[in-house]
Parts: C-alpha cells; structure tokens; sequence
C-alpha cells in the first residue's frame, strides 16, 4: 500500500446513501479503498444526489464527477444502444460527458490503476487510453446469467427481450475478461459460474459483501420471545429489499400467495414488507390479511429489531444478499431460500434455516414461532458468525492482493 497512489474508480450509481445492495458494496468499497490511496469517483447517477450526499463522498476522494443518467433520455440511450448490437444496460449507463471526464483526468495525471465496478461502466476504460493501465473489475454478479434465469422464467412478452440481454451482456463479460487484469465477483461459487459459462481462463476471485455489526446490531432484548399461538401476540416476520427488483417482486409475491396463507391458518402471524419503490404489485399484496406494505423507510433497524424472524424467499437472487447478513448481525433468525443463501458459509438449523419449497417454508416458520429458544438460539449464532466473518475490513483486504504495487503500476503506466 502506497497513500500516492492514484485510483480511479467507476461505479453505475452514486454510491451514498448505501441503501440498496449494489449501493452498500459500492459504497464500502469506495470508503475502504479511499482509507488506501487517493482516489478519484466517477459515477452515473440515477437519482437525484443532494449537496449533502455529495460532500460526504468527496471528503474520501481527491475529485468527484457525477453525471446524471436519469428520466427519460435513459430510456433512448438503452434503445439505441439495443438497435446498434449492444446490450440495454451499457446504453442505460453511458453517458459522453463521463467519457470525456475520465479520458481528461487520465491524459492529465495517469492513474496507477483502476477499479471498475459493475460491467455497464467498463466501456469507460475500454479505450487505448487505458490499455496498459491495470484494471480490477468487479463484477459483483454473473449478470448474463441472471438475464438467462428471467428469459426462462418471466413472462412470455419479455423472454426474447432478456434473452438478447443476456448473449450481449455475455458478450461484454467475455471482453471484460480477456482485458482486465483482475475480475472480482461475490462468492466463490459466482465465480467459479463465470469461469464456466463465461470464461475458463480469467483471473477471477470471489470476494464477498460484508456488513457493518456495529451498525447492525441486536435491539432491545427485554421483551421476552413467546411461543406463537400461545397469545394474542402474532408472530412477526419482516422482508427487506428494494421493492422493484423483479427477482425481489418476485420472490415476496411468491411468500405471500402461496406459504403465507397456510401459515395464517396455522396461529397468528404478521408480515411486514420494507423497502424503497415499492411497484404495484407489491403494494397490492397488503390486500393480503396480515401484511402491510411499510414501503421506504429512513432506517431499517427499528424493523428488524421489531421482527421475529426475517424472511428472504428469493428464487432469483445472484451472490450474496446484504440483507440477509444484515439480519442475522441483528440477531434474527432467517430463512431463506437456497439462492438467497448463496455466499454465506452457514449451516442450515444453526446459523439460518434454508426452505424452498411451500411446505418447507410452512414448517420452518412454523418451527421457529413454537421455539422461542431456538429463534434465539439461531440468532446469536447468526450474528456470532457474521461479526466473526463478515465485517467490511475483512472482506475486502482480499482487494490488496489485487492491486499491484506502486513502481510496478506507476512502469505500466507509462508509454513504452
């Protein structure tokens, strides 16, 4: 580690506030690598970013450009990226004015190296300006594949649509991983899947989200747990999540038409559905008795702290999921489908309980509201495991071994 070192760093959203999953792992890894060196931000923003959220992510970097991608010219750019042979998502992300501003700074002041995170932002570096530049990219997810998953498994109007998707965003995967230096992804077992439906060959290191435990941590513990069915008092199961994420539309649908009413059936039982943007059909599930539709919350705490046990019944999830690990470091019991658990080197009954099936889910819900001991007896586990193995400093220290040092950066830096 070298503190002059220059870094440049590409991400597809403003990375703060960190209140989504991509967001979360962004933002981390921008804060742990600024601690590093000096970096420089560059990043589409789809929302609007306020001055106050500005000057926090400048006191980390030594220069901050955002470019705006929102509203309705997004939607061109993807259009017209899709109609020339390229995917929606490099459209959707690509903005000249970014272009420009990267080329700038590097022409004026090379960088030592790059990280790049998310595909969509590689064609900013995929310019001879760069070539001899190293460069780490951070994949997160194998997205061809979550595009190969929804062509199969959505509705018959937008299958073509995903399965073009997914070709041409494996088609930029396989470009990414015949330039970079370095391709990171989530979990070992992401990456071991890009190395086989993607590229056999590639530098590719799993390297998973960590969570905050201090942040994240157990709530007032005095109210004792009681058995449910026992009284009057429902047993309180919470979902978190950004409510128009189709995997997670999709998977909270699922929960609520098919395992929860059975369940409803069985004692009494409350579901609570938190999150940013919620889209119709979410918001039409709080028809559902029993489940309330909470929607954006400036906190999410108070309603883990609240719950019983958290819920992630996710069928189409990819890598790790933040919000299972920010559960369990609240000492919830979760359960969680088999994808959703992916990542999380936990043992089902110890640390999380895993069902995918209705009946399964019906009985390990059930399970845990009639043994009030075992819930906490998971959630300590839980957390234990979380504090131990997943904080954000330990995770991404594997992001050092990556980085070359500074005389070998600085000689490839320069023209030969």
């Amino acid at each position: 580690m070298d503190p002059s070192t220059r870094l440049l760093m590409l991400t597809h959203r403003f990375p703060f506030p960190p209140t989504s999953g991509d967001r979360i792992r962004s933002y981390n890894l921008l804060r742990f690598l600024a601690s590093q060196y000096r970096v420089s931000l560059a990043c589409t923003a789809d929302e609007p970013v306020s001055d106050q959220q500005l000057s926090h992510v400048r006191e980390m970097c030594e220069q901050v450009h955002v470019c705006p991608v929102g509203g309705v010219s997004r939607k061109a750019r993807a259009a017209t990226a899709f109609a020339r042979g390229k995917s929606l998502t490099e459209g959707m992300f690509h903005t000249p004015d970014l272009h420009k501003r990267v080329r700038d700074w590097h022409q004026r002041d090379p960088f030592d190296f790059v990280v790049v995170f998310c595909s969509s932002m590689y064609p900013y570096v995929d310019h001879p300006d760069f070539r001899v530049t190293p460069t780490i990219v951070d994949l997160v997810d194998v997205d061809s594949e979550k595009w190969t998953q929804m062509s199969v498994e959505s509705v018959v109007g937008k299958r073509l649509v995903y399965a073009v998707e997914a070709k041409r965003v494996r088609a930029l995967e396989r470009r990414i991983a015949e330039q970079a230096s370095s391709i990171v992804l989530v979990s070992d077992s992401e990456a071991e899947l890009f190395r086989q439906v993607v590229a056999p060959a590639a530098s590719v290191h799993g390297i998973s989200n960590g969570v905050d435990t201090e942040y994240f941590c157990p709530g007032d513990q005095s109210t004792p747990a009681k058995e449910a069915g026992s009284t009057s008092v429902a047993l309180r199961l919470v979902f978190t999540g950004v409510l128009s994420y189709p995997p997670n539309v999709e998977g909270i649908s699922w929960f609520c038409e098919h395992v929860f009413p059975g369940i409803r059936e069985q004692f009494p039982v409350e579901l609570e559905i938190v999150g940013r943007s919620p889209n119709a059909r979410v918001q039409s599930l709080a028809a559902i008795d029993g489940v309330t539709v909470v929607g954006e919350v400036p906190d999410v705490r108070p309603h883990l702290h609240h719950a019983d046990v958290a819920i992630s019944p996710l069928k189409l999830a990819r890598g790790i999921q933040n919000k299972v690990l920010e559960a369990m470091a609240c000492e919830l019991p979760v359960v969680v489908t088999t994808r959703s658990a992916e990542g999380i080197d936990a043992i089902s009954g110890q640390h999380l309980l895993v069902a995918d099936n209705v009946a399964q889910w019906q009985a390990a819900i059930a399970e845990l509201a009639r043994q009030p001991n075992r819930r906490a007896v998971i959630g300590k586990s839980a957390r234990q495991l979380v504090v131990s193995d997943y904080s954000w400093p330990a995770r991404l220290s594997k992001f050092l071994d990556l980085i070359p040092d500074p005389p070998a950066a600085k000689s490839l830096s320069s023209p030969s």
